[in-house]
């Protein structure tokens, strides 16, 4: 899901240049805080959140994210108009800046993990990394279905556990940063919310 500077990437060699490498702690316990990990993000049954990314060229974009388990995610940047949608198998995207449609394969993406309806991180991914680092676990997966595709860091805040940042690191090279702001989870989310009819967004010139 990174079809240009404004596709939402759902990391992350570029991590350790953003935080300290001073400030990592090592884990003894990995296993029990994968187990940990998996058992938080399989209770996410809907997330509907504020983001804020920070692109690898500095720019900053601010919009929307709302995520389904398992299957559904959406994604909505407040200017231009730009949505993201992934469902099933399948995402579609509208760039509203250059007002083109596009559709592709979710795994294309490293976030795609996030979707899976059973997130056993060692059946659908390879786990790279497990540390803390300023008050956050930080977890770096490379999935197992596309190993190509990228590479995925999620930074999760313990007590309680939390996600509130992920980067991706796309198959190019290109690292995109998401903070999510205001979240709430366990929220009312319609099928219809994850549809997209790119042809009502055309306008006539």
């Amino acid at each position: 899901m990174t079809l240009s500077r404004r596709s939402f990437s759902f990391g992350a060699a570029a991590l350790t240049a953003l935080v300290p490498a001073a400030a990592h702690a090592l884990i003894e316990n990995q296993a029990a805080v994968l187990s940990e990990v998996e058992a938080y993000l399989n209770g996410i049954t809907t997330l509907d959140s504020r983001f804020v990314q920070l692109n690898q060229d500095g720019t900053v974009m601010n919009g929307t994210f709302q995520m389904k388990r398992p299957n559904f995610a959406r994604i909505a940047y407040d200017d231009p108009e730009t949505i993201l949608i992934a469902r099933g198998q399948k995402y579609m995207f509208w760039d509203g800046e250059i007002g083109q449609f596009y559709e592709g394969a979710v795994s294309a993406s490293p976030a795609s993990v996030l979707l899976y309806p059973d997130i056993d991180l060692d059946e659908v991914a390879n786990v790279l990394d497990v540390r803390r680092d300023k008050g956050f676990l930080v977890v770096t997966l490379e999935p197992s279905e596309e190993p190509g595709a990228g590479l995925l860091t999620l930074a999760f805040e313990e007590d309680p556990m939390n996600l509130r940042q992920w980067f991706v690191r796309d198959a190019q090279g290109y690292v995109t940063r998401i903070t999510l702001t205001e979240f709430e989870y366990g929220t009312t989310l319609s099928d219809d919310l994850f549809d997209l009819n790119h042809l009502d967004m055309i306008r006539p010139d």
